[in-house]
């Protein structure tokens, strides 16, 4: 047995090559884990991706030492403090292009020694 997902939608870990696109992420009760984690994940694409997230939850999405990153168009459905969460010293090349993630509180949380410049916001 696994046990439970860290995540309510997708969960990837060590990764490499990821592309997904329109991806609407929703749930049914109330949930406090982030909608998208990537743990290690690297050459991912994700366009047009819309997310559920929790006001109480840390984040919609986590990354943990992610390198070479593109979500387009994101789109954030409900209210929460924090769109994109990333940790760790390795995450590099992040870029968040265009959307609508003004539901959240903040675009962006850096965690565990990561680096907000690791990640380009052109909203």
């Amino acid at each position: 047995m696994l046990g439970p997902m860290p995540a309510y939608g997708i969960y990837a870990r060590g990764v490499k090559g990821l592309t997904l696109h329109n991806i609407r992420l929703q749930v049914a009760t109330p949930d406090l884990r982030p909608a998208v984690i990537f743990d290690h994940v690297a050459d991912a694409a994700i366009g047009g991706l819309s997310v559920d997230a929790n006001p109480n939850t840390e984040s919609a999405l986590r990354f943990i030492d992610n390198k070479d990153v593109l979500i387009i168009a994101p789109r954030l459905l409900t209210p929460t403090g924090t769109f994109l969460q990333i940790e760790g010293p390795d995450n590099a090349n992040i870029t968040i292009d265009g959307g609508d993630i003004s539901k959240a509180q903040r675009p962006l949380a850096a965690k565990n020694n990561a680096r907000t410049e690791a990640v380009k916001l052109r909203l």
